[in-house]
């Protein structure tokens, strides 16, 4: 009996025994295995948010390239602007050059046109400034096409429809080539030989370049820069016809129908007279005596500086000095109302 029961423990001891030993094998197993296979395996949840936590960095850096892209848009524009405006501050400059080259080029201009009624400069001088129009002949010569009925061309002998053949036995073909001829020699005080053809019929011409030198040295062109219009049908008194409004006599007190009679105290008898006296004249102010209504005035006139061009020049209004004038009698002064009593 007792060797039946130690039996039975002996195999129950061996059972457990080796219930232990499966046990601890199964455990070394179990330590052996690699850690990440069983503690990394990540639940759902985990990989939403790792899938959220992915967008959200893309979305970042889409963001910020999408602010690097405006920042390099906003300096190519400030670049561009700067650009522009620096293109029109330099445009605006040319502009302001040219501006005043063109108003040196004009003041010059004006210069020359001075200097050429101060003396006469033949290269300068047209036709028309002599009161005569030219057009070419079919033949080669030039046609008189008009002329003025006044002044030293009326009494030169040339007519409208003569055509001009040489001049001093020189075939001329053009304006320039007529000018330039007819006063080639006017020191010499000589008359100038002009072959022209009339009706036909060919013949000559005797033309003294002297009286255009004189009419052109006392051209009233001068008075038109002091806004005064003489009258032609007064040639030896100067008489206003017109004053320019905003200019120097208009802003003196000269009217139409003025006589000069006195510039700078000097005393005007004929138009020549008042030229020369002009032309001589410098800048400033200078008193001018006129004749009217038989009553003489005198009045302060601006003289046009040269250097500043005619759009240029200050407008300062002078009043004239009427003499012996009375002076205005005053207002009459209205005597109150008076209101009547009830």
């Amino acid at each position: 009996m007792k060797t039946h029961v130690r039996t039975r423990f002996s195999r129950a001891a061996i059972g457990s025994a080796a219930a232990i030993l499966t046990a601890m094998l199964l455990a070394i197993s179990w330590g052996q295995q690699p850690a990440g296979n069983s503690g990394n395996q990540e639940t759902p949840r985990e990989k939403a948010k790792a899938a959220e936590k992915e967008k959200i960095d893309a979305a970042r850096e889409t963001k910020q390239g999408a602010r690097e892209q405006t920042r390099e848009a906003r300096e190519g524009a400030r670049g561009t602007a700067r650009e522009d405006r620096q293109t029109t501050r330099d445009a605006k400059a040319d502009a302001r050059g040219t501006v005043r080259e063109d108003r040196a080029s004009i003041r010059e201009a004006r210069r020359d046109v001075r200097a050429a009624r101060r003396e006469f400069i033949a290269s300068r001088i047209r036709s028309g400034d002599l009161g005569l129009w030219l057009r070419r002949a079919a033949g080669g010569g030039l046609t008189v096409s008009d002329l003025n009925s006044r002044g030293a061309i009326a009494s030169s002998g040339l007519k409208e429809g003569d055509e001009i053949l040489s001049v001093n036995g020189q075939p001329v073909s053009s304006e320039r080539d007529f000018v330039d001829k007819l006063f080639a020699k006017q020191e010499s005080g000589q008359p100038v030989q002009v072959k022209i053809r009339r009706s036909g019929q060919e013949q000559m011409i005797s033309i003294q370049p002297k009286v255009f030198v004189d009419e052109h040295l006392a051209n009233d062109d001068r008075l038109h820069e002091y806004g005064i219009i003489l009258d032609e049908n007064s040639p030896d008194h100067p008489r206003v016809k017109a004053v320019v409004p905003q200019s120097a006599a208009f802003y003196a007190g000269v009217r139409s129908g003025d006589q000069i009679t006195g510039f700078r105290g000097q005393r005007i008898e004929a138009v020549k007279d008042l030229v020369q006296s002009i032309i001589n004249a410098a800048g400033g102010s200078a008193q001018l005596t006129v004749n009217r209504n038989n009553q003489q005035r005198q009045l302060d006139i601006e003289i046009p500086d040269e250097n500043i061009p005619s759009d240029e020049q200050p407008r300062t209004a002078l009043k004239p000095t009427l003499p012996d004038q009375p002076a205005p009698a005053p207002l009459p002064v209205p005597a109150p109302k008076t209101q009547p009593r009830p």
